[in-house]
């Protein structure tokens, strides 16, 4: 189907939403390379003359007809076959074959696999400990099998992984639509649409997405009058960007606006009581209360804000998908919400350890290195808050025990083993723990809705031996761990999938 038109690709896109999944679309524009390799389709020839206005125009007279001689094999006539070429050589590419699969298959699938995995960490731990030679058959046998479940499983990650274009490009009609309401002229540029991530995170993230794209071109964009007041571009601009981090999918929201009014912001949580009223917070503080439950700061009720109902919503849903979301804002430069997701929700790179005599894992990803105290090493910056001496530098340092409640903060830390994690933001962090048992693949496995979801717990798995371990989240546990005064201890932070 051809269609002529000045509008943009977006909006072409968002009108064949209803028909997204149900059938392959290719969207265009003439002269560009199509994935399918098909040939430009040629000029096409006048309309010829149809039969009744021939025989109006015919000699009533007969006339001799001299056959014309036949074209010789070189003759420029046969020519006229070559444009079938380029189709009939690349029939091949447009012949290849795509199966429709139920998604309650892949998920019995990716359930099944899943089983494979534990059973592959129960066998390994048995043959383990049967006194074997580490060269013998059988645990040459074992390493060829752990290689072929990874490989299964990563096969079948990439059935469930999509590209997060067909969610980047619904956003073109929500701005379109939420810039009209607020009588805003807002482009979208969306970068990264190729990244990948699974289907069921595309799923999920709709929903937050869309109410933080509205609340970008309500709140964050200011008016064409402010905006030439302030010396900017009279059109606000939107960026939506996803890109793959340290095994994980971060996507960002970022405005030119003016920023987030933190003096307004603070202000409004102490007439809503969510804050003494002389509270003193840092800068990050007050950014996350846009996230506390009932927060608002719009003066009115309209269709895009002022319900109650906003952030803390946000950042439910994304602590369910195991994601966390964090806020950065410059006076005058705009906003950036960063959300990062785990590429998958089935299994998770692991470290298992010990502390208190639990047994619990840690995401390998989030480990940058492994160290033993020696006297000396950790320094109290105050009661209760220590660093920990890496080369150079410190680094701030959280008893894991502690911080879980399962014993009472150490006072003596040499020939303990801390774990170097690297945050969201860049930062690091050391974490006390007593011992490293194992490094493994492990399932995620949700805990019930009757559970009670303390700080840092995030999930939980089946080991090789049968137990079960919780999966902590090291960014959820710093983040409860620091003091914020005045502010309850709220997190928008969460580790993998619960």
């Amino acid at each position: 189907m051809i269609l002529q038109t000045d509008v943009e690709e977006s909006e072409i896109v968002s009108i064949f939403e209803f028909v997204e999944g149900l059938c392959q679309l290719d969207i265009k524009k003439q002269g560009e390379p199509d994935s399918r390799d098909l040939p430009p389709l040629p000029d096409l020839p006048p309309v010829e003359p149809t039969m009744a206005e021939h025989r109006e125009t015919l000699p009533q007279t007969p006339i001799e007809v001299t056959p014309a001689p036949s074209a010789p094999v070189d003759d420029p006539v046969s020519t006229v076959a070559a444009p079938t070429q380029p189709a009939q050589a690349t029939a091949p590419t447009a012949a290849k074959s795509v199966v429709r699969v139920d998604l309650d298959r892949i998920e019995r699938l990716v359930n099944l696999v899943g089983e494979l995995v534990i059973n592959q960490a129960m066998l390994s731990q048995s043959l383990e400990h049967s006194g074997l030679s580490p060269h013998s058959d059988a645990m040459s046998g074992l390493e060829e099998f752990q290689r072929l479940t990874r490989d299964i499983q990563d096969s079948v990650m990439m059935i469930r992984a999509q590209p997060v274009k067909s969610l980047f490009q619904r956003m073109s009609r929500i701005v379109r639509e939420a810039s009209a309401a607020v009588e805003k002229d807002v482009r979208l540029v969306t970068t990264g649409e190729a990244t990948e991530v699974d289907k069921t995170v595309i799923e999920r993230l709709a929903d937050p997405l869309t109410h933080m794209i509205r609340n970008a071109v309500d709140h964050g964009l200011e008016t064409k009058e402010e905006r030439l007041a302030a010396g900017k571009p009279a059109q606000g601009k939107v960026n939506l960007s996803a890109a793959h981090r340290s095994r994980r999918v971060v996507i960002e929201i970022a405005d030119d606006g003016a920023g987030i009014a933190r003096p307004k912001v603070l202000q409004l949580a102490i007439d809503k009581g969510l804050i003494p009223p002389d509270s003193n917070l840092t800068d990050t503080e007050i950014d996350n209360l846009l996230f506390l439950p009932g927060f608002s700061a719009a003066a009115t009720v309209s269709n895009l804000s002022g319900r109650g109902v906003g952030m803390d919503v946000v950042r439910t849903s994304i602590q369910a998908l195991g994601g966390r979301i964090t806020t950065t804002s410059l006076p005058g430069q705009g906003t950036t919400f960063s959300i990062s997701l785990p590429l998958t929700l089935a299994v998770l790179d692991g470290m298992v350890i010990e502390v208190a005599e639990e047994t619990l894992v840690l995401p390998l990803n989030l480990v940058i290195e492994t160290l033993t105290l020696q006297r000396g090493d950790v320094e109290m910056v105050r009661p209760g808050r220590n660093v920990v001496r890496v080369r150079s530098g410190f680094v701030p340092l959280f008893d894991l025990g502690a911080a879980l409640g399962y014993r009472p903060p150490l006072d003596d830390f040499e020939g303990s083993v801390v774990l170097l994690i690297a945050n969201e933001d860049e930062t690091n962090a050391a974490l006390l723990i007593d011992n490293i048992l194992d490094q493994r693949q492990v399932v995620i496995k949700g805990l019930d809705e009757s559970f009670y979801r303390a700080p840092g717990i995030a999930a939980a798995t089946i080991l090789g031996d049968g137990q079960i371990a919780l999966i902590l989240d090291p960014s959820d546990i710093i983040s409860t761990a620091i003091p914020k005064p005045g502010l309850s201890q709220t997190s928008s932070d969460a580790g993998v999938p619960a």
